[in-house]
């Protein structure tokens, strides 16, 4: 968390030291260890509930785009019939038209 050294430590332990004395030392250290350990507790629950979230949020892009994907592919198979339709269509008119076109050159 904090980059402190060896010497940063004594300089903030004589300090306290002097400032709280000898005897009440060893409960304020306690006490600011405990408020250390929730912080920590704290700052890692909320970065673990972020790293959830965005968890959550690359799953719910991945689920649409292949929601997205699956419903293309549908499109295409729906245009891929109705364009067979379409020939088969135009080729029976096609047969028709010859047909009749023939058939009026004969009378």
């Amino acid at each position: 968390m904090f980059d402190i050294g060896f010497t940063e430590l004594l300089v903030i332990f004589v300090v306290a030291l002097l400032v709280v004395g000898p005897e009440q030392l060893p409960v304020v250290a306690k006490k600011v260890g405990l408020y250390l350990g929730k912080m920590r507790r704290s700052f890692q629950a909320i970065k673990d509930e972020v790293e959830q979230e965005l968890e959550i949020e690359a799953v719910k892009a991945q689920l649409k785009e292949k929601a997205m994907l699956a419903e293309a592919k549908e499109i295409e198979e729906e245009l891929t019939k109705t364009i067979e339709v379409i020939k088969q269509t135009d080729e029976e008119t096609r047969k028709v038209t010859h047909e009749s076109t023939n058939q009026q050159d004969k009378v």
